[in-house]
Parts: structure tokens; sequence; C-alpha cells
């Protein structure tokens, strides 16, 4: 048996190697990390707290007012220029002038203008005791009339009785000629008979338009000019305006009636001419009004079946009425163009004639099918329909749904 006192030391001499091992490796570890960190990015473990760049956090300079004097007076006869009416698409500009009546220099800085329509400028932005300088806005008008413009941009200032000052130029912006109205519809022409149609041309911007001439492609459109009256100018702020009154010829073709008619203007800076819109619809033989609910337009011969689902189809009914003078044969369908194909018409009787006015029910169908067809105002559909009628005459209307 070993003697125990041997044994104890020998346990005493492996704990005491141990901790020096210990010891020694510990010292060595925070060597080689000091040295070996030379060069390299170390990331700490420890929250930092952010660094904001200059640009994030950098505040607009804006004068500061003293707090104990002497101060800066800002003086300026308006900040408001009410410039009147100007033409769409125009430029102009005005100058607010700004002095400075008080005791210490006045420090002036742009903010920024009220829409991209409008730039200003300070020209000198300190002014000394007794100084002045210019304030210039430029703008530019939209493309469209605007009666309430109003726009510009603030002045900040040391004055800590003004340390803000909005500069504003406000008016109205017009079209330099206007047409009356935008569009001009006759409506519905009867046969054998001419239409007539009152519109007007004016202008708010200047007294010296004048109306040279009027052309019309077809020659079926003759128009008369004369001077507006005192009280039909005062009661829309004309400068100057003319009433044109509007002939349509009777012998214009049946069906829709499309012309722009060009009307040839002077006194107006870079308008040479304005171009009206007309459009009527001259009825001959056949007439069409819409029954039980049906969408249809007279004055522009568009029927609309709506959305429905394509298995179950849709059908509509319009009330015909035809002028039968000169005819010995029953009216009847002879042929029928449209598009989509599959639409179709049929025609019966209804009640009993006035003189050579008869009336039918005309039903326009789209039948149950498989096909979806979506016809819209910009790619519409139509349907001409043929009779035996001698004047040769179709029924034709455009056609408007969503088969789905």
């Amino acid at each position: 048996m070993k003697n125990p006192l041997f044994i104890v030391g020998l346990m005493l001499a492996a704990f005491v190697a141990v901790v020096g091992t210990i010891v020694v490796i510990g010292n060595l570890a925070t060597d080689d990390l000091r040295d070996t960190s030379k060069g390299l990015k170390v990331i700490s473990a420890t929250p930092q707290p952010a660094v904001e760049s200059k640009a994030e956090t950098a505040a607009v300079d804006l004068p500061v007012a003293s707090k104990i004097g002497p101060w800066p007076k800002i003086v300026f006869d308006d900040a408001t220029y009410a410039f009147g009416r100007m033409a769409v698409n125009a430029k102009n500009q005005h100058t607010f002038v700004i002095r400075n009546e008080g005791d210490a220099d006045l420090i002036m800085q742009e903010g920024k203008p009220t829409c991209k329509c409008t730039t200003f400028l300070v020209e000198s932005k300190v002014l000394k005791p007794g100084e002045e300088t210019k304030l210039v806005i430029d703008w530019k008008a939209g493309t469209t009339p605007d009666r309430a413009f109003r726009h510009g941009g603030s002045v900040y200032t040391n004055d800590p009785k003004n340390a803000s000052v909005s500069f504003t130029v406000a008016g109205a912006i017009d079209m330099p000629v206007e047409l009356l109205p935008n569009l001009w519809r006759v409506g519905s022409i009867n046969r054998e008979k001419t239409a007539t149609f009152r519109g007007a041309i004016a202008s708010r911007l200047t007294d010296r338009l004048e109306v040279e001439s009027i052309e019309s492609p077809s020659g079926k459109v003759t128009v008369k000019v004369s001077p507006m009256s005192a009280a039909e100018i005062a009661s829309e702020k004309w400068e100057t305006g003319f009433r044109l009154d509007v002939e349509i010829a009777a012998d214009i073709p049946v069906g829709k009636f499309e012309e722009d008619l060009k009307i040839n203007v002077k006194g107006v800076d870079l308008v040479p001419f304005v171009t009206a819109k007309l459009t009527a619809r001259k009825y001959g033989n056949f007439m069409l009004q819409p029954l039980n609910g049906a969408m249809f337009t007279q004055e522009t011969m568009v029927l609309e079946l709506g959305q429905f689902p394509a298995a179950e189809g849709r059908r509509v009914k319009l009330l015909l009425i035809v002028d039968q003078k000169d005819m010995s044969d029953p009216f009847q369908i002879t042929d029928i163009e449209a598009d989509p194909p599959f639409l179709k018409a049929s025609i019966e009787p209804s009640g009993t004639s006035t003189g050579s006015l008869h009336r039918y029910i005309l039903e326009i169908s789209a039948p149950p099918s498989r096909s979806f067809v979506h016809k819209t105002k910009s790619k519409s559909g139509h349907i001409t329909i043929h009779t035996n009628h001698p004047s040769k005459e179709s029924i034709d209307t455009e056609v408007l749904m969503h088969a789905h």
C-alpha cells in the first residue's frame, strides 16, 4: 500500500501545474488578440449610437432674429400681385420691392415655391438699414383655364415681427378665344327642312378679336356673324364677342352628319383660326325610338346592350317608324351586316298606320352563344339593316355590349 502522504503530495503538485497553465494561456490569449487586431475591423457586440449623415441632419439655414436687438424691419407695398387675366400656356413676371426700415441688417432666404410653375428669387439677401432689393417672381400658366390661379412662395427673415412673408401672384387663366358651346350638336333634322343652331365666339383677353371668314368643307353649312349685344358681353365679362347663326342645308345626306368648320380670326396672337366640330342627324324615311327601357340614343344612333352572360344572350326592342309613300310591296328586311356577325334583327307591325307612316317593332338580339364579346365606345360594333324600301336607305346603328 502506497504512503498516503505521497498521494496527497502528487495531487497538490498536479493542482499547481493546472493553475499555472491556465494563467499562462490567459496572458498569451490577451496578447494574441491585441496583436492580430491591427488593421482589422473588430465588431463589438455592445450597441453603438447611430451616426447620422450631414445630409440627413442638416437643417435649412433660416435667418434667426436677435434676442436683444437692434432689429431689422422688412417693408413692402403689397405681398400679392393681381395680374388680372392671361392666356393658357403664357408666361409672366412681376417684381416686388423689399426695403429694410429697421436698425439692423435684414437677412432673407427664399423658401420653396407653391408649384413647379413658379420660381422666385431675392436679388440681395442682406439689406443694410435704408437699402432695398427686388423679389422677382416668374410663372407659367397651365394648359387649361383656371379662374383661381394663386401661386408664389415664402421669404424667411430675421425680422422678429415678420419671420415669414408669403409673396403671391393671383388671377385667372383663360383661353385666348372661346367657342360657345365647345361642341355644336344640332340634333335631329327632318327631311326636306334646313336646321339652325346658334353658337358664339368670344374672348376675355382682348377686344381686338375679329372673325374674318368661316369655311365649310361640304359647302352645306353657312354661318352669319354678328356682334354680341352689350348685355351679352357684360353677362360673361367678355372683352368682345360675336354671335354665330348656323344653318345646315336641307339636302345633306340621310344619317349622321359631321363637319369641322374652320373659323378664321385675327387680332389674337398665335391663334389664326378656331375649329368648330358640328354634328347633326338627318332623318329620312326611317326613325328609331327606344322601347321598354332600351338604352338607345337617337342623336348618335348608339344602341347599348349592356353586360350579359353569353350563354343567355340579350334582346332589345325599338320602335321603327317608316314612311312607305310610293311603296306597294310589304315592308321587309332584305339583308343584315353586323359586327359581331351573330347579331340578328327582325320586325313586326305595330298598330295602325297614319297616312304613309307605318310603325314596326324592331327587335335586335345577340342570341345565346359561347362567344365572349366586348364592344366599347373606342371599338364599337354595329348593325346595318337593309330593306326593300325604294329609297335604298339603310338602318345603321352602333352597338355597345359585353357578353361574358
